[in-house]
């Protein structure tokens, strides 16, 4: 579960990303400058921090630095925190969905759900960037899957984990579901994949838990044309 936890803050910067930028600030800026209560010594302090060696980096650099960034964190961060470097690289063999299983598969659908939205996540960010539509669609699914191999493959220097094809599979499925509900917005519109947490079971830490975590195939009634003004609404 802490590696998850790990996928949400790549979320987080994704979406924060889009509110720090130089484009957001401005038109900030330019709201703030129609107030009556403006203060100039805000905005010359606003003016010196635009145009930072970041903003002037082309977006190829940009997606290049975030990947690494992002593969460095996590094998550093599981040096210090979890037991990664622990052991030789071995596999490991979890299961699936059965009940004697090693999670009853709840690990197994949040490698499909984290990889999934962080894919959205970093496709969003490189549309940001400037990337056209359909290649900021590849690249987000393939950032996304580079991100979960990285973790699947430090995993496999862990005493207590290993590398797991059947994790492997999921993220694969999670990526490329991704890409198909970027191509298909009208299927986006009508499916969705969510995750929820619930405190019902008592436990020693919310990063190692999968005892209150519940993930969900959900159809989107809004996202059909013929029941917009139904009853239903």
């Amino acid at each position: 579960m802490k590696k998850y936890f790990f996928n949400l803050s790549i979320i987080f910067f994704a979406v924060t990303a889009n509110f720090t930028s130089p484009a957001f600030s401005g038109v900030l800026q330019k709201d703030l400058q129609n107030t009556p209560d403006f203060d100039q010594a805000a905005k010359e302090t606003h003016d010196d921090r635009e145009g930072g060696w970041w903003d002037e980096l082309p977006k190829e650099k940009k997606a290049l630095y975030t990947n690494i960034s992002a593969a460095a964190f996590i094998t550093l961060y599981g040096m210090a925190d979890w037991d990664y470097g622990s052991g030789g690289f071995h596999f490991a063999d979890e299961g699936w969905f059965e009940k004697d299983s090693k999670y009853g598969g709840a690990d197994k659908a949040g490698h499909f759900w984290s990889t999934y939205a962080v894919a959205d996540a970093f496709t969003g960010l490189y549309k940001h960037w400037g990337y056209d539509k359909k290649t900021a669609g590849r690249y987000g699914v393939f950032s996304s899957w580079a991100v979960q191999t990285i973790m699947e493959l430090d995993d496999g220097t862990s005493q207590t984990q290993g590398f797991d094809w059947g994790d492997m599979t999921m993220n694969t499925l999670g990526a490329l579901t991704s890409m198909l509900m970027e191509q298909y917005p009208e299927l986006d519109r009508k499916i969705d994949f969510r995750v929820e947490y619930a405190l019902n079971v008592p436990v020693q830490g919310i990063f190692d838990d999968y005892s209150n975590m519940y993930y969900a195939l959900v159809v989107k009634l809004d996202g059909f044309d013929q029941l917009q003004h139904s009853w239903l609404q």
